[in-house]
């Protein structure tokens, strides 16, 4: 009864959000009319991040010119709305469903409790023989009882990116500080009023699991155990808070585009994020093409490798699709073509998980990226940095950690507890929810 009046509550309060999309209501994928005025069958597209669309953009374009009875839609939405909307659409019968769905791999797993509403894709992989084509470690995010759901687009390993303008003229060679130790204090002469090594947030989840799996760990162990109470996880928020305490990390970020404005303003001088962050700086900051480069991570403990892996995103083939076979086939033309793959490298800077991309020599041609960072061959960087890169792994009940987490952040960022004490407490409080969970299935 409970989960029947809590499935009420939210189709109530987010019915209205199906009613709004532009293809939803009539001609959408699984209303029952697939195609336009002209007989050419619609294929729907649903993605959240700009520069997924910018890459899906330039694909439908040249799809379109090969494939004349396929009309290809690409909507951007809002990330929460997207999956809050796909939610209620899966759980009422699937009306108004798109084709094909951008899934982060943080959402995926409020979708593989009970029934997946994604169309497996082992069979389609299996036919075009790509079942190998890309990495075991990026297909796991996406894959449930050996059932493939989704297929990433990057391999996000991090860098260390910095103004090298600014550490040159200070005569700080970042390329021989090794550890974060020795980055950071090289670095403090460049901060000051308001200008910081990094930029941080009030909140420190997402650094904390970056952080956490260059050191070898993982929220979520490789047998799906908890993974965050760890003496690498005490060892990781430790790290980070010395760096807010010593004034290297903000202790708060501004968001959108004041956050880019506090880049190209000099307010942040380094970063350390995956091959998609320094596509975001290179659209953002124009202003600063030619003052940025990138290193390896600086090593944190003895396990420490110097890359991390963050984020991802696996497009998904809907299991209200009407047109698989068609939807499968623009989704293996964007994220499982090397030639396409590569140009979605040069024009957004996902460097490729797909294995035949990742070798491809054109890869390193001069392209928009490699100028913004002074002719950097930043797919040499990206390549070598692949070979290192950790796990990343997945479970049902990932998508509780941030309650957890954001319990007890308020209280530990005003230093009322330790973070042994932190970490101890939002480790007992997910499994507490995952027990709950667990009990309303029953």
């Amino acid at each position: 009864m409970k989960r029947a009046m809590s499935f009420l509550f939210v189709l109530s309060l987010l019915i209205s959000l199906i009613g709004c999309s532009g293809s939803s209501g009539s001609g959408g994928a699984g209303s029952g009319n697939t195609g336009d005025s002209q007989g050419r069958k619609t294929i729907t597209l649903w993605t959240f991040a700009d520069t997924h669309k910018q890459y899906y953009d330039e694909m439908k374009a040249k799809y379109e010119k090969e494939h004349p009875d396929i009309t290809i839609k690409i909507e951007l939405l809002e990330a929460a709305a997207l999956y809050d909307k796909y939610t209620v659409i899966a759980q009422s019968g699937g009306k108004g469903s798109p084709d094909l769905i951008d899934v982060e791999q943080g959402s995926f797993p409020r979708y593989i409790k009970g029934e997946i509403p994604f169309e497996p894709l082992n069979s389609y992989l299996d036919s075009a023989g790509l079942s190998d084509a890309i990495p075991k470690g990026r297909l796991d995010l996406y894959t449930v009882d050996s059932k493939v759901y989704g297929i990433e687009i990057a391999a996000c390993v991090s860098a260390l990116y910095y103004r090298k303008d600014l550490y040159d003229a200070a005569g700080i060679d970042v390329a021989k500080l090794q550890t974060w130790d020795a980055f950071m204090e090289a670095s403090k002469p460049l901060t000051g009023d308001n200008k910081y090594i990094l930029s941080g947030t009030e909140k420190d989840e997402g650094l904390f699991e970056q952080l956490l799996r260059q050191e070898g760990g993982d929220v979520v162990t490789k047998d799906a155990k908890i993974g965050i109470n760890t003496p690498e996880g005490i060892e990781v928020l430790k790290r980070i808070k010395d760096w807010k305490d010593q004034g290297l990390l903000s202790k708060t970020s501004p968001e959108g585009p004041q956050l880019w404005q506090g880049y190209t303003n000099g307010q942040f001088i380094a970063a350390s994020g995956p091959d998609w962050w320094a596509g975001q700086l290179v659209q953002n900051s124009p202003d600063l093409a030619g003052k940025w480069a990138a290193v390896p991570m600086p090593l944190g403990g003895p396990d420490s490798v110097p890359t991390t892996v963050s984020g991802g995103t696996g497009l998904a083939l809907t299991k209200f699709s009407p047109n698989k076979n068609e939807a499968w086939d623009f989704l293996r033309y964007t994220h499982l073509d090397t030639d396409n793959i590569v140009h979605s490298f040069q024009i957004i800077n996902l460097f490729p998980a797909l294995t035949s991309a990742a070798q491809s020599p054109e890869l390193h041609k001069e392209s928009a990226i490699t100028n913004y960072f002074g002719r950097q061959d930043m797919a040499a960087l990206y390549a070598d940095l692949s070979k290192q890169a950790p796990s990343q792994n997945q479970a049902w009940w990932r998508s509780l950690i941030g309650k957890a987490w954001d319990k007890f952040e308020p209280d530990y960022q005003k230093g009322k507890m330790t973070p042994e004490e932190f970490l101890s407490k939002v480790e007992e409080e997910l499994q507490s929810l995952m027990d709950a969970e667990e009990a309303r299935e029953k």
